[in-house]
């Protein structure tokens, strides 16, 4: 059943700004097993990450996580208005602290800002904004995280059909090669053990592209594997979740509660909210967009802030090249990039921007 927005709704939302809450976590501790699980999920086999030997002699001394595993350890998602559709649409990072093996890590949560707004996908919505701070056991905060959704009603969203005849791709022999030699250029590519230094960026040098893709299925399943989602829950524990929440379940076509979260490897799901089919996990991008910052950062650099804007779904199939471009250089050791990703069909599907440090001579 559909539900629709009323003005209700959204005043007895609203009440709730600016109060801080726990937010449920699927990680709770940086282990090694629980780092490499989100790396390896977003295609990323970086020692940093996943080479305690390496890692223990690199500047850091141990084992890091990812800037954004932190999305793992509790990952805002849209609050309030049951029943009412939630589309992720981007974040802004502020990233204070590595994260280091075997942190223990705290999130809380809070809404921060409630906009409506005219769309041509769904009519009458709303952005919604979180402000999350995640904390180790010494009370300091590792990062900042303010995330970005639209909440537009399901039955809305199923009669726009913005992208429902967007054409899906089969690949020929040579489209795959070229992809496929991408990826054996990307360790080569990346900066490690010798550090980029400060002194040799210049303003407008461009990235090396990044391929990720095709996209299937079980990229959306090991992503989600290290990423987690408080949704997917399993025969009890999924019972009692549906339970304590009765808007959470959609009932598939055998007449069986399942979850929403379907979209992302559900044919049939994806096309009742007016997808092709299914797409990727926003985080997965912005998972991409970090991964392509670190790799060209090296052991040496660091992400202090990624904002990302998600512009179109990512369906199963297509094919995401990530570009960027040195935008400007501060006298700190500063450098600031612009980021995108780029469909095979020329659609840009995210932008990012970027602030990184990196050690001068």
């Amino acid at each position: 059943m559909h539900k629709t927005l009323t003005n209700e709704m959204i005043a007895e939302l609203r009440q709730t700004i600016g109060q801080e809450g726990p937010l449920p976590q699927f990680n709770t501790e940086a282990t090694a097993d629980a780092i490499r699980h989100f790396a390896l999920g977003r295609g990323d086999d970086n020692p940093l990450y996943c080479d305690k030997q390496y890692a223990t002699n690199s500047r850091f001394g141990d084992l890091i996580a990812p800037n954004t595993f932190v999305l793992s350890c509790g990952f805002p998602r849209s609050r309030g208005l049951p029943g009412i559709h939630g589309l992720f649409t981007g974040i802004d990072l502020h990233c204070h602290r590595p994260i280091k093996v075997n942190t223990t890590i705290t999130a809380t949560t809070a809404l921060h800002e409630l906009k409506e707004r005219q769309g041509s996908f769904a009519g009458r919505q709303y952005q919604q904004t979180s402000v999350t701070k995640y904390k180790n056991d010494s009370g300091q905060i590792l990062s900042t995280l303010y995330s970005h959704a639209f909440r537009m009603e399901r039955g809305a969203a199923g009669k726009s059909k913005k992208y429902i005849n967007l054409e899906r791709k089969t690949y020929s022999p040579e489209e795959l090669a070229e992809i496929e030699q991408a990826y054996n250029d990307e360790v080569k590519n990346r900066q490690s053990k010798s550090p980029r230094y400060w002194n040799d960026v210049r303003v407008g040098e461009k990235l090396t592209s990044m391929v990720k893709g095709p996209l299937s299925v079980t990229d959306n399943i090991a992503f989600l594997i290290g990423f987690g989602t408080v949704f997917v829950q399993a025969h009890r524990i999924w019972h009692e979740f549906r339970l304590r929440h009765p808007d959470a379940g959609i009932k598939d076509e055998y007449g069986v509660w399942d979850v929403p979260e379907r979209v992302h490897w559900d044919e049939r799901l994806a096309e009742s909210i007016g997808m092709p089919g299914p797409y990727d996990y926003g985080p997965q991008r912005i998972a991409w967009f970090d991964h392509r910052i670190s790799d060209w950062v090296g052991d040496e650099g660091w992400l202090d802030r990624l904002s990302v804007k998600l512009t179109a779904p990512n369906f199963v199939g297509d094919t995401t090249w990530i570009n960027g471009v040195v935008t400007d250089k501060s006298d700190n050791g500063s450098v600031s990039l612009k980021l995108t990703c780029e469909d095979q069909r020329g659609r840009t599907t995210a932008t990012a921007i970027a602030k990184v440090t990196l050690p001068c001579r």
